[in-house]
């Protein structure tokens, strides 16, 4: 209990100093009058989109759980929405927990045969926005006019270019060597490299172990051609749709418009700022993520801020309504994947970069 909050503490010391970050040069008056300028209607298209995108999840979700048990799609939505919702609200990511716990109660899946493919979900959502962050310079293009005052940095169109192509580089190198763990000799080559290192701490060497096995065992289980076809057509489906959401609720704010591409580069920047551990929901680095995407396409600070924290709460909000009604309805309780979650040892969400739990926790 002392270490979760602990845990809860730090994440949301981060959550404050990253608000603090995106609040820290915003005119007031600017923000308030971005909000005042919104046409709030453009909300309505935002959130349809945003409840099919979770919906068609329950579709890939059902492709992913296949191979242990066929439930429906229209099954599997309140189990997702649980898991979604409680990660809003709880510490430790008992949403993860909570998903296989609702489908074990609701269809009797085996908690193993769930909690595997709501990892195995995350490692092929990770690998998606590897591939979108690594191509990011060839779509995502930087204002170039743009002149900014970031924290004390001067930034311009060539140096974020710069920046940009270099980050790019290093995804792919980590993607790379990702993959090359698929190899059983380098996967052993590796760990034996890594329990050697005398300076690396043991708790440290013990979640990377984990998040190894994890993802090797997650990724083999896809085997057949057509279902890894199937699945990244979903994938990019999925997340092309939110990218999607954004651009129309951008169509809600006078003075700018965001492209497509620059939606997709919106989505990936926000996703790899909430890969930093945070208080429940994200909050901080979603907004300060969000702000410096826009600001690179030269969407002043006041208005980038509002269109971030807006399209944050409206994918907030009625995720965690939704994901709360069906854990009434499933009689899913916070205390209970929080029980499962401290069973397990933690290891890094392939989904977002936070913590999840690999080993099978014992089933109820």
């Amino acid at each position: 209990m002392k270490k979760k909050s602990v845990q809860l503490a730090i994440g949301l010391v981060i959550s404050v100093f990253f608000l603090w970050l995106a609040f820290r040069n915003v005119d007031v008056g600017e923000l308030v009058g971005a909000f005042e300028k919104t046409n709030w209607l453009w909300a309505i298209p935002f959130l349809l989109i945003t409840i099919g995108n979770f919906y068609y999840r329950s579709i890939r979700w059902r492709i992913l759980l296949g191979p242990a048990k066929w439930v429906p799609s229209s099954r599997l939505f309140g189990p997702l929405m649980i898991g979604f919702g409680f990660n809003n609200i709880f510490p430790a990511r008992a949403g993860e927990f909570a998903r296989p716990l609702a489908l074990m109660k609701q269809d009797d899946v085996p908690y193993g045969a769930g909690f595997s493919s709501v990892l195995l979900e995350r490692l092929v959502d990770m690998l998606c926005l590897l591939a979108l962050f690594i191509l990011m310079p060839l779509y995502f293009r930087i204002d170039p006019n743009i002149e900014q005052e970031l924290w004390g940095f001067r930034l311009d169109a060539g140096r974020l270019e710069e920046l940009s192509w270099s980050m790019s580089l290093m995804a792919l190198v980590l993607t790379g060597g990702l993959l090359t763990f698929l190899i059983p000799p380098v996967k052993r080559f590796y760990l034996s490299v890594l329990h050697w290192l005398p300076l690396i701490p043991a708790f440290i060497k013990e979640k990377l172990e984990s998040f190894v096995h994890s993802f090797t065992t997650g990724l083999s289980t896809i085997k057949s051609p057509f279902l890894v076809t199937m699945v990244a057509i979903h994938t990019l489906v999925i997340w092309g749709t939110i990218a999607l959401s954004y651009q129309v609720m951008s169509w809600g704010f006078p003075g700018f418009e965001i492209t497509f591409a620059q939606a997709v580069g919106f989505m990936v920047v926000t996703c790899v700022a909430i890969s930093i551990p945070s208080s429940p929901g994200y909050w901080g680095p979603f907004e300060l993520g969000g702000m410096v995407a826009l600001m690179m396409v030269g969407v002043p600070e006041g208005p980038a801020l509002a269109f971030t924290m807006l399209v944050h709460f409206l994918q907030w909000g009625p995720t965690t309504l939704i994901g709360l009604f069906y854990a009434g309805k499933l009689h899913v309780s916070a205390k209970e994947a929080e029980h499962l979650a401290e069973e397990a040892p933690v290891i890094t969400d392939a989904g977002s970069g936070d913590s999840v739990h690999a080993d099978k926790p014992r089933e109820a």
